[in-house]
């Protein structure tokens, strides 16, 4: 068993670091801290990585986040990655280390030595909770309230189409386990910049509509950013800002870094975008996905995405 395997690998291991991927959000952030409290208890040496400075400042009412470091060494026996689908997207070097992956993504690479990939739970945070089960000692307030805030996060507050029976449950449960709602709620609602928000009406006013208001096309681009005073994770919430228009059925956000790269955000109602982003080399969900190119084919990729669906 898949599970099983896992839990002696980390128990032979000696030097363990935790790869939360590049651009994180809170299922990945969530996941990786909870396993790092429960890997301390077992007297584990064990180091969080981060390849993106500076990360996210919501999520820093979660305990351990002042330990994730962006300096990473190979020398570790074994690496634990969280809630990405490939292996470029954790910022990390090859080494002579054993790699477990985990993840929720149906277009996961399965490019770990050991893969524990569950497209039926809605977050990867719920595998993550799954494989403590399997290890010593029982699951604390802190890594109760990391898993619950990467479950809310990723599901959008129990909202989106991936919420189940079984996620209800696992809430439940970890909020017995001491998981504060109100807390989690409060950090990922309601503490946004004035930057953000300046950002928000540059894109609002710059946004366009095609298909008859079915899809929605936004892009921030880095004079946006400097015009607004916001930083990159002040984006995360765009394509949704698009998607939730009551016409669309397809929201497109990019944005554009300073080196000319485009990541693509993809949300949808009843397309299946993984497969569109997966054309590109992305990945994802049904309902969202995404994938990174060049600026100087961003117009014909968009057209082709256009261009392909029925609307």
């Amino acid at each position: 068993m898949i599970y099983q395997e896992i839990a002696e690998t980390i128990q032979k291991s000696q030097k363990i670091t935790l790869v939360t991927h590049i651009d994180p959000d809170g299922d990945t952030l969530g996941s990786a801290l909870a396993l790092y409290h429960h890997l301390q208890q077992n007297g584990k040496r064990v180091k969080l990585y981060n390849a993106t400075t500076p990360l996210p400042y919501k999520y820093d009412f979660l305990p351990g986040y002042e330990k994730i470091r962006n300096h990473f060494s190979a020398n570790s026996d074994l690496i634990i990655s969280f809630d990405c689908g490939s292996f470029r997207r954790l910022g990390i070097e090859k080494g002579h280390y054993t790699l477990i992956n985990i993840d929720h993504h149906t277009t996961n690479e399965h490019f770990g030595d050991l893969n524990l990939v569950k497209p039926d739970l809605p977050s990867t945070s719920a595998v993550v909770y799954e494989l403590l089960e399997h290890l010593p000692y029982k699951i604390d307030r802190r890594s109760a309230l990391c898993i619950y805030t990467a479950l809310a996060e990723d599901t959008d507050f129990f909202s989106d189409a991936t919420t189940d029976a079984s996620a209800f449950g696992l809430a439940q449960t970890l909020v017995q386990k001491g998981a504060d709602p109100q807390l989690v709620g409060r950090n990922l609602k309601e503490r946004n910049s004035l930057a953000r928000l300046r950002l928000e009406a540059l894109f609002i006013d710059n946004m366009e509509l095609r298909a008859n208001a079915q899809i929605a096309i936004g892009e921030v681009t880095q004079e946006m950013l400097k015009k607004s005073g916001a930083l990159r994770y002040d984006t995360a919430h765009l394509a949704d800002v698009l998607y939730s228009l009551a016409t669309v059925k397809l929201a497109i956000f990019m944005i554009t870094d300073a080196q000319g790269s485009v990541k693509f955000s993809l949300r949808s109602k009843g397309i299946d975008v993984a497969k569109i982003a997966m054309r590109y080399g992305g990945g994802g969900h049904r309902d969202s996905a995404g994938f990174q190119i060049n600026d100087s084919e961003k117009s014909k990729i968009l057209d082709e995405i256009i261009g392909a669906l029925n609307l």
